[in-house]
């Protein structure tokens, strides 16, 4: 009897080694050399990867370090791979701090996934967080959303050893899942056009901050310097959607976007969503836009952007009840009627008389009747022609479903 109980415990502890090693083993998804997370920073932040790894099969790695030994940090991000994972397929990205550079590893079929288009974006997310930790989630966030389009990763590694793998099979396909919300990690203004300054920046932010606390409506500003081949609309509803902008979880607010240029070259827009489509309607978007062009022409960025919140702010302001309205005329009328009144009194004193009985009697005959016509006289006057420049589209409002599948209600132009 106790033989069989051996023998059980050392089958059930050979199975337990084949899953294990069977199975991809990530130590730490966060390497932090440096000691710039704090300690329950990475804990979020390894969590967040390790559920990552364990929907997709995809290892996502992020390392901190002054010292890549003597390498690049693109050669140390393949040199080290396998020293932070066992897993075929992930990425690992490094920030080496005394470079101040950048660089990525991408093994298996991660490489298919990570492109550098995808990459660039994800470093902008990370360079636009003001704290490191900010910025790693963004980055890991971004990573969860590409790989949720890439159900090809988690298949079976096929064909086997000697048989080549077609290429259309490692070719991303479309997404087949539903929009997913995510939790905003950037600011409520994004300067990547380099706009503002520091100080300007700070302080719109303050405004939308404050604004988004008092409506629980999410105010947000967004510069850039290239739609990346979409238009205005795409490009400003899909970095709302991506980059869990909106307050409360119907994700309720309004995105402004411009891009600069030369003349003709400069796009703003106006993005709203939920509770910010019931506020600012097409007509108050049409005058924030107004409001705005002038100024961003003149190059007077803050005056713009301070104009879009100060639009914003009045807009939010409580209504007058209809109550008071109807107070308001009965009072005014009555102090009218009152005014009035005092100032016709004197005049009903004048005694009426006819124009007769200022005439003499028998003093006036007329005797003859005539029009005489003098001279004509005719003006022309040109009609004023339409001066506006022929590279000003105009503003353009609709309502649109984004490519998240949700309801936007936009304006924007190019100017």
């Amino acid at each position: 009897m106790t033989k069989k109980i051996i023998a059980l415990i050392f089958a059930m502890l050979l199975c337990l080694s084949m899953m294990v090693s069977a199975s991809a083993y990530t130590e730490s998804y966060v390497v932090d050399n440096e000691n710039i997370l704090t300690s329950s920073e990475i804990s979020e932040l390894n969590l967040q990867a390790q559920t990552i790894e364990n929907k997709y099969g995809c290892a996502v790695m992020f390392c901190f370090t002054e010292d890549t030994e003597g390498l690049s940090t693109t050669d140390f991000c393949e040199e080290y791979y396998d020293d932070f994972t066992d897993s075929p397929d992930g990425i690992l990205i490094t920030h080496n701090l005394s470079a101040n550079n950048y660089s990525w590893y991408c093994a298996g079929k991660a490489q298919s996934v990570f492109g550098d288009s995808v990459m660039e974006n994800a470093m902008q997310l990370y360079n636009d967080n003001e704290s490191y930790f900010g910025g790693v989630k963004a980055v890991f966030t971004m990573a969860d959303n590409v790989l949720m389009s890439a159900p090809l990763l988690n298949q079976p590694t096929e064909p086997t050893k000697g048989e080549e793998k077609p290429t259309e099979a490692t070719t991303p396909t479309e997404p087949t899942t539903e929009f997913q919300r995510v939790e905003r990690t950037l600011p409520l203004v994004v300067d990547r056009a380099e706009l503002l300054s520091d100080e300007e920046e700070k302080a719109l932010i303050a405004r939308c901050e404050a604004f988004t606390a008092e409506h629980k409506i999410e105010i947000a500003i967004v510069t850039v310097n290239d739609f990346e081949g979409k238009t205005y609309e795409e490009y400003g509803d899909d970095f709302y959607d991506y980059n869990g902008y909106g307050y409360g979880k119907n994700d309720d607010g309004l995105l402004v976007l411009f891009k600069p240029g030369a003349d003709g070259e400069r796009a703003l827009y106006i993005t709203t969503h939920g509770k910010g489509e019931m506020n600012f309607f097409e007509t108050i978007r049409e005058e924030m836009y107004s409001a705005m062009k002038e100024l961003l022409v003149a190059e007077d960025y803050n005056g713009a952007f301070n104009a879009f919140l100060d639009k914003a702010e009045y807009t939010m302001r409580p209504n007058v009840s209809p109550i008071w309205l109807f107070v308001l005329v009965i009072v005014g009328a009555v102090i009218g009627l009152l005014i009035i009144t005092k100032m016709t009194m004197p005049n009903y004193t004048v005694a009426k008389r006819d124009a007769a009985n200022y005439a003499r009697p028998g003093s006036l005959a007329v005797t003859n009747r005539y029009d005489n016509f003098a001279y004509t006289n005719t003006k022309r006057v040109a009609k004023a022609k339409d001066s506006s420049d022929d590279s000003d589209s105009g503003s353009r409002s609709s309502t649109h479903t984004s490519s998240s599948g949700r309801t936007h209600s936009g304006t924007g132009g190019t100017f």
